[in-house]
This record gives structure tokens, sequence and C-alpha cells, in this order.
């Protein structure tokens, strides 16, 4: 650049800020001290050809053997010392300057260039790319493929290799192990193998004023507890008769249940099953206990939930309806099982249980329970299916008024007028107070022609709003229209002696033909001539009996109910080695179906381990599929074997008597 242009550059830039012009000014004054330097010099190399300063200007400059290229600063920008500026400020000599360019044209001179990428024009990629063959464009592809699969493999094995069982929730002191709930932070116990909660409150204390009220969750902070609950050992049972219909046990506040579980994780998630058990809708402890074998070796979650039983669970009286709107009654103990599955669908997650694979499994009061559950249409998305054991298929279909008029002797012998003074009575007093004819089971006698019935379960308009029947029919056109309240998959079933009791066994010491002769005449069939029509299908033998009353009383009413009502399929437990009852009997008591799915009776030959593997089959395959693993419909036996079952001809007889279901057992 002349002086003639820098002079003009600083005219056209007059107009710039201080800062600028003393920037460049010290640039021009750079920029001028170069040129003449150069002007001196260019003589003298004018001759050699390309020296440094032309290198310089063509931007070659071989700084120790290295070829670089200087960084260009444009004029007004601020110069930063070290990149290519390394000691330009100093003058160097004429002789140095000269050396140097003298060493540079040598070194260039006798330096062969090297191309360091000279291998890729002989690369059989690049010869590929200039000139492809058909071979070539092949072995490409099959190598592209290789590659492919090669790297597969590679993030398989990487995969794989972090891949393992999920961990579970860390353990406190090796046997504690904490978890989630809505209400707070739950504490259970590492026993057999399993994971134990036991007694977590899943509805607000019935007592004071919320006695004979349907349940309430707890759905308030002020209802929970602070910090982490402890839930190490079982809580009471709700209060109750025991099977002698005598002693009186559990507590009033006891709206809890219990969670066994085999992990505490929230990947792969295990169907859940609902243990609802009772013997009468009045009490009775029941075998549906969790099993913590079966929780492990069939990967199921199990769930028991206490629930009201005997006046606190079914009072329907007209002094209790009137401090409700609208009026009604009864039932607390279905609204009971209605909030704890509430519970488990907001809450078995953090069990490891799937809330969207929920069977309900019933069994004998609890079964009948179970079953009107499923005509609750606040009910319908809270199961997945239900699994039935010896319930009773007599409903309420009453008005509620009527059932006003039964349950009037409870209101005498309580000596209360109104619903305050109901609810200041001890628990005690209450349970006293229920008349004689309420307790019981007719499970294992024959029906007389004007025996009492007492219906613990009331059409309360509320909870049920129609008979059982009504409301299957409309599931079932539901499910044939494609709506939503589509009928649940349903399995009825029970065993052939349902009706063997040691107490019925130990009424005679030989039960003789002329005995088992007198039993059946008088009973109803005695009064409808039928003794000898039904020794055509039973001996007059105990078992033979057993087997009239477990027809009359639970197996007809099922198979009515079951296969020409609903459709559904129904299982008949066989007596031989079936287990259940008295030992070395071979009769298959109420209760064999329930152990042999939970494990919990000892079976000590071949054949009963066989049936125990048989019920748990289908069990257990149906709580997995939601179906069972045969036909869908039908009737079948389970001995040692499940079996389709082609008739029942006792049962045909009975309903055509129309003793079935009318003498069905009542709950």
């Amino acid at each position: 650049m002349s002086t003639l242009d820098i002079n003009k550059m600083e005219g056209e830039e007059e107009n710039k800020t201080p800062d600028k012009k003393q920037i460049e000014a010290e640039e021009k004054e750079v920029m001028l001290k170069t040129e003449s330097e150069n002007n001196e010099i260019n003589t003298e190399i004018k001759a050699e050809g390309e020296g440094p300063v032309k290198a310089a200007l063509s931007q070659e400059v071989i700084e120790q053997g290295r070829e670089v290229k200087p960084k260009f600063i444009p004029i007004g920008a601020i110069k930063m010392p070290g990149f290519f500026t390394r000691n330009s400020d100093k003058p160097k000599d004429d002789e140095v300057i000269e050396k140097d360019a003298e060493n540079e044209k040598t070194e260039t001179e006798s330096k062969p260039k090297r191309n360091h990428f000279q291998f890729l024009h002989t690369c059989p990629f690049t010869t590929f790319l200039h000139h492809p063959t058909q071979h070539d464009k092949d072995d490409l592809i099959v190598g592209a493929v290789v590659l492919l699969v090669l790297l597969a493999v590679v993030i398989g094995v990487v995969v794989g290799a972090s891949a393992g069982p999920p961990k579970e929730r860390p353990l406190r002191l090796g046997r504690f192990m904490t978890t989630l709930s809505s209400c707070g932070p739950v504490e259970g116990i590492l026993d057999e193998g399993v994971y134990k909660f036991y007694s977590i409150p899943y509805a607000v204390p019935p007592i004071g004023d919320l006695r004979f009220t349907y349940a309430q969750p707890l759905n308030n902070i002020s209802m929970c507890w602070n910090g982490t609950l402890q839930t190490h050992k079982p809580g009471p049972l709700c209060m109750q008769f025991k099977e002698n219909e005598r002693t009186i046990i559990g507590e009033e506040d006891c709206l809890t249940l219990d969670v066994v579980t085999p992990h505490v994780r929230y990947d792969s998630r295990l169907p859940v099953v609902v243990l609802i058990g009772a013997d009468t809708l009045a009490g009775g402890i029941s075998p549906a206990q969790p099993s913590a074998l079966y929780a492990r070796t069939k990967e199921v979650v199990f769930v028991r939930p206490n629930f009201r039983l005997g006046p606190f669970g079914f009072l329907a009286l007209d002094i209790l309806s009137k401090t409700k709107y609208p009026e009604t009654s009864g039932n607390y103990g279905l609204s009971d099982l209605l909030v704890a599955l509430r519970w488990v669908k907001l809450n078995i997650q953090h069990f490891g249980g799937d809330p969207d694979s929920v069977t309900l499994l019933g069994h004998r009061a609890g079964a009948t329970l179970a079953a009107a559950l499923t005509t609750v249409p606040k009910a319908q998305k809270l199961y997945s299916r239900a699994f039935l054991s010896s319930g009773s298929v007599i409903f309420p279909g009453k008005p509620l008024a009527d059932s006003y008029a039964s349950n009037e002797e409870f209101k005498q012998n309580s000596k209360c007028n109104d619903a305050a003074c109901l609810r200041r009575m001890k628990p005690e007093a209450v349970m006293t107070a229920v008349p004689a004819t309420w307790l019981g089971s007719d499970v294992g006698s024959l029906p007389k022609t004007n025996e009492m019935k007492h219906s613990w379960l009331v059409l309360d308009g509320a909870l049920l709003t129609s008979h059982a029947f009504e409301a299957w029919d409309a599931q079932k056109e539901s499910r044939e229209t494609g709506k939503e309240r589509a009928f649940k998959p349903m399995v009825f079933g029970t065993t052939a002696h349902s009706g063997h009791s040691d107490l019925l066994r130990m009424k005679h010491l030989n039960w003789t033909a002329e005995n088992v002769e007198r039993v059946v005449n008088d009973s109803v069939l005695g009064d409808k001539n039928l003794t000898g029509a039904v020794y055509a299908h039973v001996n007059k033998t105990y078992s033979g009996l057993v087997t009239l009353i477990s027809s009359v009383r639970t197996l007809c009413p099922l198979v009515s109910l079951a296969r020409l009502r609903l459709g559904a399929a129904l299982y008949v437990v066989a007596g031989s080695g079936a287990g259940g009852g008295t030992a070395g009997s071979g009769l298959a008591g109420v209760d064999a179906d329930l152990e042999a799915i939970l494990g919990t009776f000892d079976s000590e030959v071949v054949e009963q381990r066989r049936f125990m593997a048989a019920m748990q089959q289908l069990f257990y395959y149906f709580v997995w599929n939601g179906r069972l693993p045969g036909p869908e419909a039908g009737l079948m036996e389970v001995g040692q074997d499940v079996l389709p079952l082609h008739g029942l001809p006792l049962c045909d007889l009975l309903i055509r008597e129309d003793i079935v279901p009318r003498y069905a057992r009542v709950d």
C-alpha cells in the first residue's frame, strides 16, 4: 500500500472515533516502516527469485520446516499477540534476512513435496468410485450388510451386558421394605421370600358418627399419618361372630388391608388377586389368606381387605335411613370392598402390582359379596375378572321397606328409637342385639318347607339398585353391542361335597341307611314326595347325603346361574383325591378348591397333589390371561385333571321340581 493510498484513507475516515484513530495510526506507522524495509531489501533479493517477502505476500511462510499460513487481521481490528505475530515488531538485520531467504529457498528446492493423502488414490473404495463395476457393487452391498450385522451384534452385546433384573428398593437392616401409598410411606417386612405389609388403612375408621354409614376413603391429608407407618404385624379383624355363633371377636375400627408381594418395583408389574372371604355375612374366619409361597412361585400380588360383617356391615333400619338423603341404609360392608378396590387401583403399583389386572377371588360369603360387586356400576373399572368359589345365588330383590320390617326385631332388642342411640351403643351390645335366627349357615343341611331365611344384603337403592340377574343381563347386552359396560370374565365353582362338615358327620356315630332316609324324609324333598327320585342319583350313605345337600344348597343353584343364565364357565371339584374333607373320607369339602389354589392344605398322597396342580393351573392361568385354558363356557370337573363335565342329572331334576334355586343357601 502506497503513501498516497494511506493518506486517502486518512481523509475518508476523519469521522471515526479517537480510539479507532489511535489504533489505525499505530497500524499505519507499522505498515510504513515495513514498506520502507521492503524497498531496501527488494533490490538485493530481486535476482534470486522468490524470497521470504514474496512468500509472505503469497501467504506461504515456512517456519522451522512447517508450512503455515499467517492469520489475516483486518484494518481496524484489535491486534492479538501470539498468532503469527511473534517478534514481528523486532527489526531484523539485513544479513539475517538474507540468510533466512537463502535457507528457505534451499530447503524448498531440495525437499520434495509429499502428498500425505496419496494412499487414498490407490484405495479400492476410491477406485470403485472412479471406475465402478458390477462385481464391485455386489461386494459393496455384501460388505454393508455384514457391517450392519456386526453393528447389531455389538449393540446387542452392549445392551445385554448393561441389562439385568431390575433392582428392588433398598432394604433397611436387611429385612424392612419401605414403599409409598396415597396416605404416606409404609414399611413392610421381608418374610418367607416375599414382602408383607399388614394392616394398611384404606378408609376412615367407621366409628362414632360414621357407624352404619358407607365407607369413606382417606382423601384428606389430616386423616393420614406422619412419617413412615410400620406395617410389620397383622392387625385385628372386623368384629364378627365365630363359627360357633356365640363367640365375638375383632374390633370395630378395622378397615385395613394386607399386601403380600414378591417384589417392590415399577417394571414388570404383576397381576393382583384380591381375596374376599367369609364363612357367612355374620362372620367366620375364612381360609382366604395370602400365600407367601404362591405369591413368589406364581408371581402374583395378594391383597386381603378387612370389611365389616354382621350388623356393622349390613344392618338396614328405617331410623338409620332417615339420617341420609336420599334415604338408605345397609350394605356398609359392600361399600368397604368398593373403597378397598379404589385403594388398590390407586396404590398397588407401588407394591409391584398391575392396577389394570385385578382378579376378585371370592369364597363362600365372600364370593356372594364379590358377585354383588360385579353388579355395582361404580366397581366396573376397579377389577378385571372374578373367580367365585361356593357363593350363594340368593340376592336381594325386595324393596328396602321390606328389609325394615324383617329387621324390626333388632331395633326392639337394642331398645333404640333413633340413629344417635344406635351409634352410642357399645360394640358388644350391638352384636348381642342380633337375633339368633340371623346367625348360622344352612350350607350343611337340607331345606325345610317353612324354614326362616334372613338376607343380610339389601336392595338399598344406592349400591344395589336392581336385582343381580337384571344387572348381568344388561352387562351381557352391552357386551354384545360393544358398549363400555361389558360383562367381565367370571368363573363360578364349588365342590361336590360343599355340605360336608365335621359337625354334620358327628351327628351319628354310624350313618346307616335308616338315618339317611330319616333326614331326607324330614326335608322339603320328603314333603314333595321326591325321595324316591333323588335316590336314583345318590345312595343312602353319608357320602350320598352330603352330595344331595351340596346339590340343593350350592352346586345346582350355581349351575342354574352360570350355565343357564350367564353362559359362564363353572367347575365342580370331584371327591376322589381332592382332599379338604375328613382324612380318608375322599370327600371334597367346601374349602378344598380354595385350599388347593393357595396351597394351604396338606397333600398327603399323589392324587391330592395332582388335584392341587390341576386347580392351580385353572386359577392362575385365568389370573394371567383373563380366560380359562379350555372353553370359556361349559361345565368342568376338577379331579386329578380338568375334564369336561357332560351333565348333572341330579341338578336337572332339582331344577325341574323347583327345589333349585328356591332353596339355595343364603349367606
